[in-house]
């Protein structure tokens, strides 16, 4: 499968949230490697409980960023957050199950975090920079 390239159309206008953002990608890089090379349970486990724990600590960022901002379509994006991380652990169960991942798990994560970013996160992003020229 393709890896996901960072570009400029990926950023959100947020350095953080851009950072953690093109991390993550690195990750889902990583693991669309072991899956193309037929990695084993170690190191497919290991690859996705990296991409796991990081989209959690990057969701409790941002959804503390909608906090402080008053985000007013913070409830939504939440449920998105929660959406994705159930389906991750899903995903995981599979894999401790004994089913290898394939790269429908890795499309599956590529398509919801590219539209995630250019739908639900530019809007955050729009919303907090206009915040601060406010300010």
């Amino acid at each position: 499968m393709t890896p996901v390239h960072w570009n400029p159309y990926l950023s959100v206008g947020h350095d953080g949230i851009d950072a953690e953002h093109q991390s993550l990608v690195d990750l889902l890089n990583a693991l669309i490697a072991r899956i193309d090379e037929g990695g084993d349970y170690a190191n497919m486990s290991d690859c996705l409980h990296r991409l796991m724990d990081q989209t959690a600590t990057h969701f409790r960022h941002e959804e503390e960023i909608m906090e402080r901002a008053d985000y007013p379509d913070r409830d939504y994006h939440c449920r998105q957050h929660a959406s994705l991380m159930d389906e991750i652990r899903a995903f995981d169960r599979e894999l401790a199950g004994g089913k290898a991942l394939g790269p429908e798990v890795t499309n599956f994560i590529r398509e919801w975090l590219i539209h995630h970013i250019l739908k639900t996160d530019m809007r955050l992003g729009g919303y907090l920079e206009g915040r601060e020229a406010a300010e």
